[in-house]
């Protein structure tokens, strides 16, 4: 079989090689030798849009997409997203924007011209942390799944203060959608303990076949009301 090319490469903040590799049409994210993701395999990211967005009622969503990768959730947010909604891609590396815009364009079929589009250079937690009832939509697709974390400092995202967090910056009724390669039985609790109606799907990696990925779907009751302490 003909090798990967590598295209590109960076360095991490935790000292991890983050690579894009093209081999004809195929192209693939690789993190320390690891696969990330590839085109070969895209339909899982696109599930984790059209999901999500399903569940809402907003007829100009806001939303917001944790992690840029090759596209396919953007893709498919806005295939779904009438005029007048806003998609907002917090990026933390600055490189995958870069390949985006050189190496992928091709994948994302001219989504980031789209004026429904804005791509910020930030740890999506923090743009979590400065919102509050602001988005319809929180897609995460910054891990291999709530234990399987590409920086360390993303596990806050799914501990119970990144839950809370998240839950404050989403509407009534909003919905937060993680993507993961495997299942959880854990964080569905801990989701559940964070007040969030929780259900999963899972989806098959291309066209049906191929690894099992699952798509947490964690919706904000429409009241959004917290529970009060029990006093006993």
């Amino acid at each position: 079989m003909k090798p990967f090319e590598t295209l590109d490469s960076f360095v991490t903040p935790d000292g991890k090689e983050l690579t894009l590799h093209r081999r004809d049409r195929e192209v693939a994210i690789y993190l320390d030798g690891d696969e990330l993701m590839a085109n070969r395999s895209p339909d899982s990211e696109k599930a984790l849009a059209t999901l999500a967005l399903a569940e809402l009622t907003n007829p100009t969503p806001r939303i917001l997409i944790g992690g840029l990768g090759l596209g396919y959730t953007l893709r498919a947010a806005l295939e779904t997203s009438p005029r007048g909604s806003e998609v907002v891609v917090a990026e933390f590396f600055a490189c995958v924007e870069a390949w985006g815009k050189t190496h992928l364009a091709d994948l994302h079929g001219g989504a980031f011209a789209d004026p429904r589009v804005r791509i910020v250079i930030d740890d999506v937690n923090r743009v979590i942390g400065e919102t509050k009832g602001r988005w319809d939509a929180i897609l995460l697709d910054v891990d291999n799944g709530p234990d399987a974390w590409c920086l360390g400092s993303n596990g806050r995202l799914y501990a119970r203060h990144g839950l809370d967090r998240i839950r404050e910056a989403l509407a009534p009724g909003g919905i937060l959608a993680v993507w993961s390669a495997h299942q959880d039985t854990s964080f569905v609790r801990l989701l559940r303990k964070a007040e969030f109606e929780v259900r999963t799907e899972t989806v098959r990696a291309f066209a049906g076949k191929g690894a099992r990925h699952t798509i947490f779907l964690a919706k904000v009751p429409m009241s959004n009301r917290r529970r009060r302490p029990s006093r006993r």
